[in-house]
């Protein structure tokens, strides 16, 4: 028996709101605030439900969209790694590439240097891959997760830490005319036969498992009816963010998140209690956004979480910063109306208790733009910073032509936790970026940032931030096409993975770069274009992608080590001379050296194919794990080893 859960969830409230064009230094744009309320019944919830698809109703039939201004106000309180499993001399590692040292982020691959755990994607196992004392390796298990496909998972020295989902089917059944399908009812059309349609669709629940590493069993389960949007692990607790959609049914009176928990045969159901769920006036209530956080212990039974909760907004993009001390959480909002459009962004924070695995809401505010990704956020000596693109477009009626505006955002931000709010403490709102160009790329390194623009060609921005009063663009590096990821290397020197353009902004192919980053002297000193195809000539296109590009835990990165890793995907078809069309793919993994100490700093690289016959189309090459002197690159089909003294591949491949 369980003899004591908290299970430590905040609902966090998305609601919309107007800003002009820009923000004045005071910020008086930028802050909002809005006044809090329990929910505190079941009638109430219902009330709040019905009140928003009423607004909801109107603003379909009358189109009308812009939100309205308010003010938010807060109740009461309301690397490489040295672990290894077996005792035995820690092998050198390197693990998932994180934006925060010491804030751990989930994958489907993880090691500890002696075992390999991987999860292929869209997959319901987890396979179990032993690395011998002669660096072979061999399969030793095949964990079968029935019904829970997984997502990403964390390892800890006891337990796999698995965050999957199970797809719930949920059918409907109705009438309707064999010849008009929903169109109308028997009543409306009687000489039509009568037939039964049955619609069904399938929902995913979150799952959290916590698979015993001795064992290999489940010794714990969570579940629960929302969406995962994002989490972290810092040290033996998880942080999740959850979505649940409800709305106004008159037959549906049980609205809360729900969460049920399984140890062995034993399983209980909880609610969060309407007395912990809160509501901001003049916000409507269309979903429940959920942050969970669960400290895991050796014995299960001793778990505990708490519970409250905030309603708000439809979801909408969002994207999760995490450091030791404090959660933010990013909600790109869309507004439309009135023939005009435009992007805001609430951020709210979090500081975090990790010890007793509790989170305490410390503030929120809108700024306008919406962010790109995690790394569009970071803190540093107490300042929040963010970079925004807000894209404004207007029609006019009178005219009948449109135009759009483009406009980047740097902000520098200071929470003043005796309001709930942040000030504005400093921003750039002109020249980042020519016209037209939105931000590609971001990453915050410490006094400085790094931001790429992009329409048709790629200025990199180096952006001083040791004033935070006054942020200062100090150098603008130009090249074709643009970087999607960046990785400071060491001091003075920064990597970036993108894409090759022509003059026109027109892709090619895949590129990496080199950049000396030194304020006032920054210069690029390398791009090495990735070149796939096998065949050049005017009837000839290729093309190719890595999922390093979009998902940063896709890369291998170690600046001591010097390792930049990734999978490709690359496309070729063309004519052959005798008029014959053809098509190839393949699967690659390319693994440079970089040592910024050369006048190259990037390596040619190491290309890893894994191959595939007719059958084996959708093969990819999923990831790559550095362990001692040796790169196992793993695909869905197999294992293939490099052995970084011999400079070949060692062995033969371990297919699965």
């Amino acid at each position: 028996m369980i003899k004591k859960r908290h299970l430590a969830i905040i609902l966090l409230s998305v609601f919309t709101f107007s800003f002009l064009s820009s923000c004045d230094k005071k910020g008086n744009e930028l802050i909002s605030t809005a006044k809090i309320h329990s929910v505190g019944s079941q009638k109430k919830l219902t009330s709040l439900l019905k009140d928003a698809k009423t607004l909801e109703d109107k603003r379909n039939s009358d189109t009308l969209t812009d939100s309205t201004s308010m003010d938010v106000a807060m109740p009461g309180e309301p690397g490489e790694s040295d672990n290894n499993s077996y005792g035995e001399e820690a092998r050198d590692y390197v693990d998932t590439n994180e934006q925060v040292e010491g804030v751990k982020e989930a994958d489907i691959i993880k090691t500890d240097g002696y075992k390999i755990y991987y999860a292929p994607r869209y997959h319901n196992i987890i396979r179990v891959v032993d690395v011998l004392n002669n660096y072979d390796v061999s399969l030793e298990q095949t964990i079968n997760l029935k019904d829970v496909y997984v997502d990403a998972f964390y390892l800890l020295d006891n337990y796999l830490v698995v965050i999957g989902y199970r797809y719930v089917e949920i059918s409907y059944s109705g009438e309707t005319s064999p010849d008009h399908p929903g169109d109308q009812s028997p009543e409306e059309e009687d000489k039509d036969e009568v037939v039964n349609m049955r619609y069904m669709w399938y929902s995913p629940t979150g799952t959290i498992l916590l698979i015993n590493r001795d064992t290999l069993e489940i010794d714990y389960e969570l579940t629960n009816d929302s969406y995962f949007i994002e989490h972290r692990l810092i040290d033996e607790t998880l942080f999740l963010i959850t979505h649940k959609h409800v709305s106004y049914d008159k037959n549906v009176l049980e609205q809360r998140p729900t969460y049920e928990v399984t140890i062995g045969s034993n399983k209980e159901k909880h609610f969060v209690d309407y007395s912990d769920l809160y509501y901001f006036d003049e916000s409507p209530t269309y979903s429940i956004n959920v942050v969970a956080s669960l400290k895991i212990l050796d014995d299960v039974t001793k778990m505990e979480f708490n519970v409250k909760g905030y309603l708000g907004s439809y979801a909408s993009y969002k994207n999760l910063y995490v450091n030791r001390d404090n959660l933010y959480i990013m909600e790109s909002i869309y507004h439309y109306g009135n023939n005009r459009s435009y992007t805001t962004s609430l951020i709210s924070q979090h500081s975090l208790d990790v010890e007793k695995a509790t989170t305490s809401y410390v503030a929120s505010s809108f700024v306008i733009g919406g962010m790109l990704n995690q790394f569009s956020m970071d803190e540093y000596d107490g300042y929040l910073r963010l970079a925004t693109t807000n894209r404004k477009w207007e029609w006019s009626n009178i005219t009948n032509v449109s135009s759009s505006e483009v406009t980047n955002y740097l902000f520098i931000l200071k929470v003043d936790e005796s309001k709930y709010t942040f000030d504005l403490i400093g921003y750039i709102k002109e020249g980042l970026g020519k016209p037209n160009e939105e931000i590609k790329s971001v990453r915050f390194n410490e006094d400085v940032a790094y931001i790429v623009t992009f329409f048709n060609v790629d200025p990199l921005y180096v952006i001083d931030l040791s004033d935070p009063s006054k942020p200062t663009i100090v150098d603008e590096i130009f090249q074709l096409g643009y970087d999607l990821y960046q990785h400071p290397w060491g001091e003075g020197f920064l990597l970036g993975l993108g894409y090759d353009a022509d003059e026109n902004g027109i892709v090619t192919t895949m590129k990496l770069s080199a950049y000396k980053v030194v304020l006032g002297e920054s210069e690029i000193l390398q791009t090495s274009l990735l070149q796939t195809s096998n065949k050049v000539g005017p009837n000839t296109w290729s093309y190719n992608y890595s999922e390093g590009l979009y998902n940063h835990r896709a890369l291998l990165v170690s600046v001591d080590k010097g390792y930049f890793g990734f999978s490709v995907n690359a496309s070729e078809y063309g004519q052959e001379s005798n008029g014959n069309y053809y098509f190839s793919y393949h699967a690659y993994y390319y693994l440079f050296k970089i040592d910024f100490s050369l006048d190259t700093p990037i390596s040619e690289p190491i290309v890893i194919e894994h191959p595939n016959n007719d059958n084996d189309y959708y093969i990819n090459v999923d990831r790559g794990v550095a362990i001692d002197n040796y790169l196992y690159t793993f695909s869905n089909k197999m294992v293939i080893t490099y052995s970084f003294l011999n400079e070949r591949i060692s062995g033969e491949p371990l297919i699965f």
